[in-house]
């Protein structure tokens, strides 16, 4: 029995340091700008930070990959249309990356197990795509939103049943199709 305890401490998902380790030679190797931080690590990719937070387990360990963007334009949004914004990317894109509108942020991460180092680089790369792909679409959205591209076409859709005339009372009961008498 206390082999076993002992050797579990040698084996990768079960070791924090490994796992840090093997994601950052992992990032140098694809030639990836990388960093520890307060714990977590910190990587850029075409301009934008993203956090990979590694958590130990009994039988498999848990990998986080999270992107924030804090920006006051995006603060600036109202709050429908922040919902709008990840109503829009949880609902148009199936895939594991989920996106919270905050009030003063817009944060998308998506999550996984692993129980081994090859396991981890094949979900990673998995994983790290459909994100990227939510951030690109969450953005291009931003974007149109700050740059009011989309009032006029809110404007020329109208909502079923919002805009419905009321209907003047009939006295004679000419105009009506069929009449009981």
């Amino acid at each position: 029995m206390a082999i076993s305890t002992i050797f579990s401490g040698f084996s990768f998902v079960k070791n924090v340091s490994k796992l840090r380790k093997a994601a950052i030679d992992y990032f140098k190797s694809e030639g990836i700008k990388c960093e520890v931080k307060d714990g977590e690590l910190l990587f850029w990719f075409k301009d934008n930070v993203y956090t990979l937070q590694l958590c130990e387990g009994d039988d498999y360990a848990e990998c986080g990959i999270v992107y924030e963007c804090n920006a006051d334009e995006y603060a600036a949004l109202s709050t429908e249309e922040k919902t709008f914004i990840a109503d829009k990317v949880n609902t148009d894109l199936y895939n594991h990356a989920t996106v919270y509108a905050y009030n003063d942020s817009i944060k998308i991460d998506s999550s996984f197990y692993f129980t081994s180092k090859k396991m981890w680089t094949e979900l990673f790369i998995k994983h790290f795509n459909e994100l990227n792909e939510a951030v690109a679409m969450a953005m291009d959205i931003i974007c149109d939103k700050i740059a009011g591209d989309n009032k006029e076409d809110a404007e020329k859709t109208k909502q079923i049943g919002f805009c419905v005339p009321e209907q003047s009372e009939n006295t004679n009961g000419n105009d009506v199709a069929a009449m009981a008498k």
